[in-house]
């Protein structure tokens, strides 16, 4: 009973989005938002049902089993369309956060070079409010403050014309505090990448049950020529 509930534990803990987008958001499902479209000119197509009846490979007009063209059009017809409801239903309630990229590396590097100041002025007060969910987000007030004082210290530039410019060291202390950054964009990744995953659950129940409908086809099939074969 405890090693259950420390599975369960674990599990609940590591559940996550961006373990299964190539799942719920591969090619098969991308396709299968057409299939709505083009899918009754196909499954009421007679001669589209004739080119599933495998007459001669699998000898299906003497076998007395499994099931017909018109029933494996039908089960791939259907099979996408429970591939592209999961996949509409992961574009419209994935995570924020896979807009910059559905992987922490990917989001980590583009957030790196795009975020300013103020973005991580907002995660830095989200992990305090929120608490820290992962190592990363308990990082220390005193290196955090570091690099607040040296962000918001004014510098000069003098460029041409001796115009003198007034910023502040903001490439200075986010290559100082690098780490430091990346560590807060790792907290924020996982943080939303852990958040609504009932409709994770969702997406993960009617893509199994798409891609069960795909395969059956299939291993009905590889069953019948196996059968005529022996």
């Amino acid at each position: 009973m405890l090693s259950l509930t420390s599975w369960w534990s674990a599990f609940s803990y590591s559940y996550r989005w961006s373990d299964y987008v190539m799942y719920i958001d591969g090619w098969i499902p991308k396709l299968a938002l057409s299939v709505p479209i083009l899918g009754y000119m196909i499954l009421f197509n007679d001669k589209i049902t004739e080119l599933l009846v495998f007459k001669e490979l699998a000898n299906e007009d003497v076998l007395q089993f499994g099931l017909s063209g018109i029933q494996r059009i039908r089960l791939v017809y259907f099979g996408l369309i429970f591939l592209g409801v999961s996949n509409f239903i992961y574009r419209i309630k994935r995570p924020y956060v896979f807009d910059f990229g559905t992987t922490l590396i990917e989001y980590m590097k583009t957030c790196f070079d795009i975020f300013a100041f103020n973005e991580y002025i907002q995660i830095h007060n989200e992990i305090k409010k929120e608490g820290a969910l992962t190592p990363m987000g308990r990082y220390g007030s005193i290196e955090w403050d570091g690099f607040i004082k040296i962000a918001r210290t004014p510098s000069e530039r003098r460029e041409r014309f001796e115009h003198v410019i007034h910023s502040t060291n903001w490439e200075d202390a986010k290559n100082k505090y690098s780490g430091l950054l990346r560590n807060m964009l790792s907290e924020q990744f996982f943080r939303y990448d852990i958040k609504k995953r009932y409709w994770l659950s969702l997406c993960l129940g009617l893509s199994t049950i798409g891609y069960l409908m795909l395969i059956v086809p299939g291993v009905d099939i590889f069953a019948k020529v196996l059968v005529s074969t022996v």
